[in-house]
């Protein structure tokens, strides 16, 4: 795996961090707005197409909120699959080849003509990632 981008941030607070594949033809972007942090799949261009959405919390809903924390991309060595990592942890993934996201809240329901399980399991993180 490859780290695309990293940013230290504190929940709750306007966050911005994006990647792109090195042929720049799609992306990810990790986002807190303030109310929720969320990873778009995406497809870079003169106007950004989002592919995919993946919630990754609420920002009320997070205990120790106060605390800084480091976000990081990942990309898989092939460029195919990208994850949203917190503090070690992977919170979210999107496979480009299958058109099929993950997060561990599996909200919001997949696109139409995605893979129905949108649920984040460390055996999927695994089978992209490794240990």
């Amino acid at each position: 795996m490859q780290l695309g981008a990293e940013i230290k941030f504190t929940v709750g607070t306007e966050t911005f961090l994006d990647s792109t594949v090195s042929k720049g033809s799609v992306g990810v972007v990790f986002e807190d707005d303030g109310d929720t942090g969320y990873l778009y799949a995406v497809a870079p261009g003169a106007e950004i197409t989002i592919l995919d959405a993946l919630h990754v919390y609420d920002v009320a809903s997070v205990t120790d909120r106060h605390i800084p924390v480091k976000a990081q991309l990942f990309w898989t060595v092939e460029e195919t699959a990208a994850a949203l990592v917190i503090n070690g942890h992977c919170h979210a993934l999107y496979d480009f080849q299958r058109r099929a996201g993950f997060c561990r809240s599996a909200f919001p329901p997949a696109p139409h003509g995605q893979v129905p399980k949108r649920e984040l399991t460390d055996e999927l993180v695994e089978q992209y990632f490794g240990a």
